[in-house]
């Protein structure tokens, strides 16, 4: 049995919970039964069928795995937006996202995979540390539509697919999707998450919430502006070219390294940054068939799409070593 501790929490973004379904659902082609208790919020109901799809069992906010299952050497994963507050009696044994470096106990298993490299901050050590984007955990569909993925054919204008993630607390999305949607250089697809309770539609967009094929969406886009959170992952593994704006706080010091890898372009704090700066980047983008090519090679050599796979290995053995890719 693997067991997984994640937040849906409002405000938190849907990103712990979608890389805790990724791993249930790659625990399952290992032949692993799981569990996923939230520490907050509650799953949509699309993530409720992703759950109940790779036969993981969902707790009722507040459970922690170790109450859930018998004894307390049951392999545990942990995917909170600070690790810390899963106790370090938890910790210890477990496998453990450390996304903003903020761990301070030791862990089995250190799992960072949103930097290229993992500071351990004082008091964190782990017996094994898998780093890089090579371990971004996607999910099934994703991996689905990207081995069926055929050479995509051009259109008369680019396909753009926008999506700042399942709450865009500060509403990028009206903000940077307004000023995309007046130009006519691209047909667009805007696209928002369960929690979103932004203005957009009220001053006149059109928005997609939550749709079942937002993979094969991504695939099929020209070009994806989208958050500098779990997104870009999936866009580089499907071989889509993007632009990165930050909607929260975390994604600023990650969105530039990412971009650095060649893989995605990075505009900046979508809260803040003028949204005529990121029709420029994209225009510069979209109508270059040429350097869309070039990121979207980059992008399927930076993310290979089996992380979850590797990530739910080395939570059920017992090796001590570092791997960095």
């Amino acid at each position: 049995m693997l067991a997984i501790l994640a937040t849906a929490g409002r405000g938190e973004g849907r990103g712990h919970l979608a890389r805790a379904l990724a791993l249930a659902e790659a625990a399952q082609e290992q032949r692993v039964p799981c569990a996923i208790a939230l520490l907050r919020g509650e799953p949509s109901a699309a993530e409720r069928e992703r759950a109940q799809a790779a036969g993981a069992e969902l707790v009722a906010p507040g459970g922690l795995p170790g109450d859930l299952l018998p004894g307390q050497a049951a392999p545990l994963a942990v995917d909170l937006p600070d690790p810390n507050e899963a106790g370090a009696a938890l910790l210890e044994r477990a496998t453990v996202f450390d996304d903003r470096q903020l761990l301070a106990s030791p862990a089995r298993v250190v799992v960072q995979s949103s930097l290229p490299t993992w500071t351990p901050a004082p008091g964190a050590r782990a017996g094994r540390a898998l780093v890089g984007y090579a371990f971004a955990p996607l999910g099934r569909s994703v991996l689905r539509v990207a081995g069926e993925r055929r050479p995509r054919a051009e259109g008369p204008i680019p396909r753009v697919l926008v999506c700042f993630g399942g709450s865009d607390p500060h509403d990028v999305t009206a903000r940077v999707g307004l000023a995309l949607a007046a130009d006519r250089r691209w047909s667009l697809d805007l696209v928002v998450g369960p929690d979103y309770r932004g203005a957009a539609e009220a001053r006149g967009l059109a928005v997609v919430r939550e749709p079942p094929d937002l993979a094969g969406r991504l695939a099929t886009a020209d070009v994806a502006v989208i958050g500098a959170g779990t997104m870009k992952f999936e866009a580089a593994a499907l071989g889509v070219p993007a632009i990165l704006v930050a909607v929260t706080d975390d994604q600023l010091p990650v969105g530039p390294q990412f971009a650095a890898t060649g893989a995605a372009a990075w505009a900046g704090d979508g809260r803040e940054i003028d949204p005529a700066f990121v029709v420029e980047l994209l225009a510069a983008l979209a109508l270059d068939p040429a350097r869309r090519a070039a990121m979207a090679r980059r992008g399927l050599q930076v993310v290979p799409g089996d992380g979850a796979r590797r990530i739910v290995v080395a939570t059920m053995t017992e090796t001590g070593r570092e791997e960095t890719e």
